[in-house]
């Protein structure tokens, strides 16, 4: 009986120890990929951020174009503030702000 518990206490230690190593394996494998896993859900969500951005530029690019196209109030606005074009018989003054107390 003695040798037989001792069998099985070999085996036990065996299947422990076994047992241990293979999480460790386990782990050894599956940490890198989480870590890379992480790094590019990071750099997806980056991108992503970036893209709708662009998109939101895009659009508003978009939607100028189409009144410009569209609409001569929008090219007579553009007119008047980008490039201080005026109508005949119209004129501008331009007035410089006063210059501070302080200096600034």
């Amino acid at each position: 009986m003695a040798k037989n518990q001792q069998i099985t206490g070999i085996w036990t230690w065996l299947g422990t120890v076994g047992f241990i190593l293979l999480v460790m394996a386990c782990v050894a494998i599956i940490y890198p990929a989480r870590r890379q896993y992480v790094r590019q859900l990071e750099f997806y969500t980056k991108i992503k951020t970036e893209a709708d951005i662009k998109r939101a530029e895009r659009d508003a690019l978009q939607r100028e174009v189409t009144m410009l196209k569209t609409s001569p109030n929008a090219v007579e606005k553009i007119a008047r503030e980008k490039f201080r074009l005026c109508k005949e018989g119209e004129v501008i003054m331009y007035y410089k702000r006063p210059a501070s107390v302080n200096g600034r």
